[in-house]
Protein backbone atom coordinates (compact mmCIF):
# COMPACT_ATOMS: atom_id res chain seq x y z
CA UNK A 1 0.00 0.00 0.00
CA UNK A 2 0.99 3.76 -1.05
CA UNK A 3 1.74 6.71 1.90
CA UNK A 4 -1.45 7.59 -0.19
CA UNK A 5 -3.34 4.63 0.01
CA UNK A 6 -2.90 4.57 3.68
CA UNK A 7 -3.84 7.73 4.89
CA UNK A 8 -6.99 7.76 2.93
CA UNK A 9 -7.48 4.69 4.61
CA UNK A 10 -6.52 5.97 8.20
CA UNK A 11 -8.74 8.75 7.63
CA UNK A 12 -11.69 6.98 6.56
CA UNK A 13 -11.73 5.33 10.07
CA UNK A 14 -12.40 9.51 11.23
CA UNK A 15 -16.23 10.13 11.78
CA UNK A 16 -16.81 13.52 10.27
CA UNK A 17 -20.13 15.46 10.79
CA UNK A 18 -22.01 16.19 7.35
CA UNK A 19 -22.70 19.82 6.65
CA UNK A 20 -24.18 21.59 3.38
CA UNK A 21 -22.08 24.66 2.85
CA UNK A 22 -23.93 27.47 0.30
CA UNK A 23 -22.98 30.45 -1.34
CA UNK A 24 -24.46 32.64 -3.93
CA UNK A 25 -22.97 32.92 -7.27
CA UNK A 26 -25.41 35.93 -9.17
CA UNK A 27 -29.11 34.48 -9.04
CA UNK A 28 -27.83 30.49 -8.44
CA UNK A 29 -27.28 28.92 -5.36
CA UNK A 30 -23.89 26.63 -5.28
CA UNK A 31 -23.73 23.76 -2.49
CA UNK A 32 -21.22 21.29 -1.79
CA UNK A 33 -20.93 18.73 0.85
CA UNK A 34 -18.36 19.29 3.78
CA UNK A 35 -17.12 16.78 7.02
CA UNK A 36 -14.85 19.19 7.69
CA UNK A 37 -17.01 22.29 9.50
CA UNK A 38 -15.51 23.30 12.67
CA UNK A 39 -15.90 24.86 15.22
CA UNK A 40 -12.86 27.58 16.11
CA UNK A 41 -14.01 29.59 18.78
CA UNK A 42 -17.29 30.93 21.11
CA UNK A 43 -15.58 34.49 21.69
CA UNK A 44 -16.43 35.50 18.86
CA UNK A 45 -18.37 32.49 17.43
CA UNK A 46 -16.51 31.40 14.51
CA UNK A 47 -15.82 27.68 12.08
CA UNK A 48 -13.77 26.47 9.58
CA UNK A 49 -14.41 24.90 6.90
CA UNK A 50 -12.43 22.95 4.04
CA UNK A 51 -13.18 22.89 0.48
CA UNK A 52 -11.81 21.72 -2.51
CA UNK A 53 -9.84 24.90 -4.12
CA UNK A 54 -11.24 24.57 -7.59
CA UNK A 55 -14.45 23.97 -6.90
CA UNK A 56 -17.37 26.31 -7.84
CA UNK A 57 -17.78 27.03 -3.83
CA UNK A 58 -13.98 27.56 -3.01
CA UNK A 59 -14.20 30.90 -5.71
CA UNK A 60 -17.02 32.24 -3.91
CA UNK A 61 -15.63 31.72 -0.10
CA UNK A 62 -13.13 35.17 -0.54
CA UNK A 63 -12.59 37.36 2.41
CA UNK A 64 -15.56 39.46 3.36
CA UNK A 65 -18.19 37.06 1.67
CA UNK A 66 -21.24 35.27 3.01
CA UNK A 67 -22.71 32.24 2.81
CA UNK A 68 -24.15 29.79 5.03
CA UNK A 69 -23.57 26.22 6.57
CA UNK A 70 -26.05 23.52 7.66
CA UNK A 71 -25.91 20.52 9.49
CA UNK A 72 -28.32 18.46 8.27
CA UNK A 73 -30.63 16.15 9.71
CA UNK A 74 -30.61 12.74 10.01
CA UNK A 75 -33.19 11.97 7.68
CA UNK A 76 -31.39 14.53 4.43
CA UNK A 77 -29.23 11.69 3.30
CA UNK A 78 -30.90 11.44 -0.03
CA UNK A 79 -30.27 15.19 -0.21
CA UNK A 80 -26.72 14.95 0.39
CA UNK A 81 -26.70 12.50 -1.92
CA UNK A 82 -27.67 14.70 -4.39
CA UNK A 83 -25.66 17.38 -3.18
CA UNK A 84 -22.49 15.27 -3.59
CA UNK A 85 -22.87 13.92 -7.01
CA UNK A 86 -20.02 14.67 -9.16
CA UNK A 87 -21.31 16.54 -12.03
CA UNK A 88 -24.39 17.44 -11.30
CA UNK A 89 -25.50 20.95 -12.57
CA UNK A 90 -24.44 24.29 -11.79
CA UNK A 91 -28.24 25.80 -12.18
CA UNK A 92 -30.80 24.45 -9.84
CA UNK A 93 -28.85 22.75 -7.49
CA UNK A 94 -31.23 22.75 -4.82
CA UNK A 95 -34.48 22.13 -6.80
CA UNK A 96 -36.33 19.85 -4.80
CA UNK A 97 -34.47 20.69 -1.42
CA UNK A 98 -36.68 22.50 1.04
CA UNK A 99 -34.90 25.90 1.94
CA UNK A 100 -34.61 29.18 2.28
CA UNK A 101 -32.85 32.19 2.37
CA UNK A 102 -30.55 33.29 4.99
CA UNK A 103 -31.32 36.92 6.28
CA UNK A 104 -27.40 37.88 6.90
CA UNK A 105 -25.90 35.89 4.04
CA UNK A 106 -28.60 35.27 0.87
CA UNK A 107 -27.23 32.04 1.01
CA UNK A 108 -29.56 28.55 0.98
CA UNK A 109 -30.46 27.27 4.72
CA UNK A 110 -31.82 23.59 4.21
CA UNK A 111 -33.56 22.51 6.86
CA UNK A 112 -31.66 20.88 8.86
CA UNK A 113 -30.62 20.06 12.50
CA UNK A 114 -28.97 23.68 12.77
CA UNK A 115 -27.75 26.40 10.66
CA UNK A 116 -25.04 28.97 10.73
CA UNK A 117 -24.49 32.66 8.44
CA UNK A 118 -21.15 33.60 8.16
CA UNK A 119 -19.30 36.19 6.59
CA UNK A 120 -15.21 35.22 5.12
CA UNK A 121 -12.39 36.21 7.62
CA UNK A 122 -9.48 34.48 6.26
CA UNK A 123 -8.67 31.86 3.66
CA UNK A 124 -5.63 29.97 3.62
CA UNK A 125 -4.50 27.88 0.33
CA UNK A 126 -3.32 24.32 1.17
CA UNK A 127 -2.34 21.61 -1.29
CA UNK A 128 -5.82 21.10 -3.21
CA UNK A 129 -7.77 22.80 -1.19
CA UNK A 130 -9.12 26.00 0.54
CA UNK A 131 -8.95 26.59 4.40
CA UNK A 132 -11.49 28.86 5.02
CA UNK A 133 -12.65 31.14 8.36
CA UNK A 134 -15.66 32.61 9.25
CA UNK A 135 -16.73 34.52 11.69
CA UNK A 136 -21.24 33.72 12.68
CA UNK A 137 -23.19 36.21 11.46
CA UNK A 138 -26.14 33.90 13.21
CA UNK A 139 -27.40 30.80 14.27
CA UNK A 140 -29.79 28.42 14.91
CA UNK A 141 -31.54 25.35 15.63
CA UNK A 142 -33.87 23.22 13.38
CA UNK A 143 -36.37 20.62 14.61
CA UNK A 144 -34.27 17.82 13.97
CA UNK A 145 -32.25 16.64 16.78
CA UNK A 146 -30.12 13.99 14.88
CA UNK A 147 -27.83 14.33 12.24
CA UNK A 148 -25.33 12.06 9.51
CA UNK A 149 -21.82 11.25 9.97
CA UNK A 150 -19.17 10.17 7.43
CA UNK A 151 -17.11 7.25 7.88
CA UNK A 152 -15.72 4.93 6.05
CA UNK A 153 -17.06 6.05 2.74
CA UNK A 154 -20.73 5.77 3.75
CA UNK A 155 -22.82 8.35 5.27
CA UNK A 156 -24.70 7.52 8.43
CA UNK A 157 -27.14 8.51 10.68
CA UNK A 158 -26.99 9.45 14.67
CA UNK A 159 -29.07 11.20 16.99
CA UNK A 160 -32.41 10.85 18.28
CA UNK A 161 -34.04 7.68 16.18
CA UNK A 162 -30.61 6.06 17.51
CA UNK A 163 -31.44 3.52 20.08
CA UNK A 164 -30.52 4.20 24.26
CA UNK A 165 -28.79 7.57 25.37
CA UNK A 166 -25.20 7.92 24.20
CA UNK A 167 -24.49 11.04 25.97
CA UNK A 168 -21.52 11.49 28.35
CA UNK A 169 -22.18 10.66 32.23
CA UNK A 170 -22.45 14.33 33.55
CA UNK A 171 -23.30 15.75 30.30
CA UNK A 172 -25.76 18.33 29.82
CA UNK A 173 -29.37 17.61 28.21
CA UNK A 174 -29.74 18.41 24.72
Amino acid sequence: MTLEDTYRAAMARLPGGVAVVTARAGSRDIAAVVTSLVSVSLEPPTVLVVVHADGRLGDLLVPGGRWAATVVGEHQAAQVAWIAEPGRPDVGQLQGIPHRRGEHSGAALLDGAAWLELRTTQTMEVADHRVVVGEVLAAGLGSETGALVHRLGRVRAVGSSQRGDNRLPGSAQP
